[in-house]
């Protein structure tokens, strides 16, 4: 019984679980800096601001380079006496530097960069929201460590108090004013206390280590949590509420965002139908070799005939005769050139009409989709608004309960060392009390919960912790 009782005095102490102060905006901070699918969105965010661009939306023109090089290796024996009879091996290099500009194409580069700007604006909603649902889970694993907190706070002062009464009952016990059933009746209430307490205290440790998870901290680091689980009434107005949350509630401005999507999706279908315009500039040449047996003038005078027929008397070519000579020949050719491009879809089976209709009602469905968000919104927000003046109430009567408890408490011990209340009846209003102030607490934290579903409602939960994120350029 000894040792028990030392190592309940021990943890009654104040077991230190943690070494790092944190409080909620270092909580919330470290959260989103450590949370995985926060990154991953502010990748998306890049990777949108990189191609929200004039030349991702066709405005720029497009350069092409392409070059060749042929080679051909040909045995010839031709009808053609300019021709090259024998072995023919060739080689060729080609190029070209094409050039070509979108004059007009139905206004689609214009509608598809307003699509990339949107897209970006979409990238952002959609981080907003990703880091809004992290901010809100911290804030309540934080403050859910701080209500296991306060309940280990009140198990010990129960616990102490127990531990206090048994002290007393053995005093008297001694000065013969107690019996034994006196002092195992406190003894078995400071054991039922303790327990209480070393369960709660192992609530409030895996509290700490969800709020580690919630973090991406490891699970073995260890926090001291610095803020308090306290809260200023505050009243909020419903229409305020209702004017904030059409318009800056996160959920319905991406909605909002992809509305206006669907509307330029609309336009480039549209923009099918009309004629598009282009022009190409250029320029073009080649380098030519030629490897084959080319006649050269370069033989022995040649005797083209005889005078009356008489072979001593030749008459004589003043051009030497031709001899096959095998050498290589080379030339070149270039040109520049511009061409003009119109195209225009008469008929395509009715499929540019089909994609405007379909897009049309897709912007319907956006419409309906929007009132339909509209009306659950405004659901939540009057459940939750009367959801929270309701707990304002309740944690009012609450903490006037737990200010009766506590001078009952201090009233009734008294009236007990006086023996003027029986130890049973002090119990009683010892577990009133334990009772009451778990009730404070828990009115706190639902309070605080609710607080924070209207901010986030109402779109000010990134913006209360400077968290929304920023253009990167």
């Amino acid at each position: 019984m000894k040792i028990l009782i030392r190592i309940l005095l021990f943890l009654s102490t104040g077991y230190l679980w943690a070494q790092e102060q944190l409080s909620l905006s270092r909580a919330i901070e470290l959260g989103l800096q450590n949370n995985l699918d926060v990154q991953i969105q502010k990748l998306e965010i890049d990777i949108a601001d990189r191609n929200n661009v004039w030349g991702q939306a066709g405005a720029l023109p497009v350069i092409n380079f392409s070059s060749n090089q042929n080679n051909n290796n040909t045995y010839r024996q031709p009808t053609n006496p300019f021709a090259v009879p024998g072995q023919n091996i060739s080689h060729n290099v080609t190029g070209q530097l094409d050039v070509q500009f979108v004059l007009f194409d139905g206004f689609s580069v214009r509608l598809t960069k307003r699509r990339l700007e949107q897209l970006e604006n979409l990238s952002y909603g959609n981080a907003t929201l990703v880091i809004e649902r992290v901010i809100q889970s911290i804030i309540l694993g934080y403050y859910t460590a701080l209500l296991e907190k306060q309940r280990m706070e009140v198990r010990k002062r129960v616990m102490d108090f127990s531990r206090e009464r048994l002290g007393y009952v053995k005093l008297r016990k001694e000065l013969g004013g107690a019996i034994t059933f006196d002092v195992l009746q406190e003894q078995n209430n400071y054991l039922t206390d303790s327990t209480n307490y070393l369960l709660q205290q192992q609530i409030y440790i895996n509290a700490l280590r969800n709020l580690n998870l919630l973090l991406n901290e490891p699970i073995e680091r260890e926090f001291i949590l610095t803020d308090s689980l306290t809260f200023t009434d505050e009243s909020y107005a419903l229409d305020d509420l209702r004017k904030k949350m059409s318009s800056t509630n996160s959920n319905l401005r991406n909605q909002y965002i992809n509305q206006e999507l669907l509307r330029i999706n609309t336009g480039i279908a549209m923009s099918d139908k009309l004629p598009s315009f282009t022009l190409n500039v250029g320029a073009n040449g080649s380098l030519d070799w030629l490897t084959a047996n080319f006649g050269n003038r370069i033989g022995p005078p040649q005797v083209i005939g005889y005078v009356n027929g008489d072979v001593n008397s030749p008459v004589i070519s003043n051009q030497n005769s031709v001899v096959q000579l095998r050498q290589t020949n080379d030339g070149y050719s270039y040109g520049v050139y511009g061409n003009f491009a119109l195209r225009y879809t008469l008929f395509n089976g009715g499929q540019f009409n089909r994609n405007i209709e379909n897009a049309r009602i897709r912007e319907q469905i956006g419409k309906l989709t929007i009132d339909q968000l509209k009306l659950s919104l405004e659901n939540e927000l009057l459940i939750t608004y009367d959801n929270y003046n309701l707990l304002r109430q309740l944690a009012s009567i609450a903490r006037v309960k737990l200010q009766a408890a506590e001078l009952n408490l201090a009233l009734a011990y008294e009236r007990y060392k006086n023996g003027a209340l029986s130890a049973i009846d002090l119990r009683i209003v010892q577990e009133n009390y334990q009772n009451a102030a778990l009730e404070n607490y828990q009115a706190i934290y639902s309070l605080l919960a609710r607080r924070t579903d209207l901010v986030r409602l109402t779109g000010g939960l990134v913006d209360e912790y400077n968290a929304r994120p920023v253009e990167s350029r």
